[in-house]
């Protein structure tokens, strides 16, 4: 795929940004301009935000998303086996 076509996908994603995460990230919920969901793991929670409206590129596009994770957490060995 050239540049041109992946940035072509990448904004109709983002214009059907809830469509997916409903389909891929079932265990989510929508909050105002967000879906909210655990990780990109569809697990249940609230750590990753995926913004719903927006431009088609550029800062604040629908689409993008953010997982954040508390800086005072430490994983154990074992949980890296998971990525």
């Amino acid at each position: 795929m050239s540049r041109r076509d992946l940035s072509e996908l990448a904004s109709c994603l983002g214009r059907q940004a809830e469509a997916v995460c409903r389909r891929y990230l079932s265990n989510g919920r929508r909050v105002g301009r967000y879906w909210v969901v655990g990780d990109a793991r569809n697990t249940s929670g609230r750590s990753m935000f995926v913004r719903l409206k927006g431009p088609d590129f550029g800062k604040g596009a629908a689409g993008k998303w953010t997982e954040y994770v508390a800086p005072r957490v430490m994983l154990r060995p074992r949980d890296w086996a998971l990525s």
